[in-house]
């Protein structure tokens, strides 16, 4: 079996913590951490939010908290080392980094990125790219993953963020195979692609030709249109044995940026590997 990404399984880590913590919130057994340690006056709510402070504290990327507002309330170890600063808890907003720019290198406004989106428009934010500017002048590129928090009532009472580093050397010049036998759903799948920071390549209708295809170029990962037809399972066998990460397309399209961004990267590695 292949080895999963170290990114992937940390994502899953995330999603999950942040899942058990929104429970928590939303049965009253915590309240949202706050940018001055808990007093102990409500001794349960406090516990449960100093497990949660905890958690985050030891979990092994970048992440941090904000109140409703946007303003800083938690920050790790690891979002110190990734931003190059400590940020002012209670003042700074939006971002613990320093300052904030587009994969394409023009400059992000804090009150507009991902973790200002998802706090002004009450929702999770995926399938986004930026790039970070430490004080030392070096820059580097990650996937947020901001996510609201809410309350018993179903009150936004703060979100929090999680700053996976990608590689974009990894990234560059992977090509991707569509397999699709709908030309607009092929079409959005490219957009995905370009998203993920992939190249589409090839587009095949029928598994068989996607197997011709595999023969014709090199391909580094494939993502498949569902349902899967009865002419899907040889070109399966054939990625799974030629270890070509693939994606199965449901209709999620977050989710299958983010996992075909951990797909490309795994497969780019690799590519650097081989070329050593």
């Amino acid at each position: 079996m292949a080895e999963q990404p170290r990114s992937e399984i940390i994502g899953a880590d995330f999603e999950r913590l942040v899942t058990e913590y929104n429970k928590a919130l939303a049965n009253g057994e915590a309240g949202p951490i706050s940018a001055i340690q808990c007093d102990g006056t409500e001794a349960s709510s406090c516990a449960s939010e100093q497990t949660f402070r905890k958690l985050l504290d030891a979990f092994p990327a970048p992440v941090y908290t904000t109140d409703a507002a946007g303003r800083i309330t938690f920050y790790n170890e690891a979002a110190v080392k990734f931003s190059g600063r400590q940020a002012r808890l209670g003042t700074d907003r939006w971002c613990v980094t320093w300052r904030l720019y587009w994969p394409d290198g023009t400059p992000l406004p804090h009150d507009e990125c991902p973790m200002a989106i998802a706090l002004k428009e009450d929702r999770a934010v995926r399938g986004t790219r930026a790039v970070a500017e430490r004080l030392d002048g070096t820059r580097v590129s990650f996937i947020p993953h901001p996510t609201p928090l809410r309350d018993a009532s179903g009150a936004l009472v703060g979100a929090v963020n999680m700053l996976l580093e990608i590689d974009e050397v990894a990234l560059d010049g992977v090509q991707v195979l569509i397999v699709s036998d709908d030309i607009f759903v092929a079409a959005e799948l490219d957009l995905l692609i370009d998203e993920a920071g992939g190249v589409a390549v090839a587009i095949a209708a029928t598994g068989s030709e996607a197997l011709a295809l595999l023969d014709e170029h090199s391909i580094d990962a494939t993502l498949v249109s569902l349902p899967l037809r009865e002419g899907h399972g040889p070109l399966i066998n054939a990625l799974v044995r030629q270890d070509i990460p693939f994606v199965l397309h449901e209709g999620n399209e977050e989710h299958v940026i983010q996992m075909l961004g951990d797909a490309l990267k795994l497969r780019g590695r690799r590519n650097q590997e081989a070329i050593l």
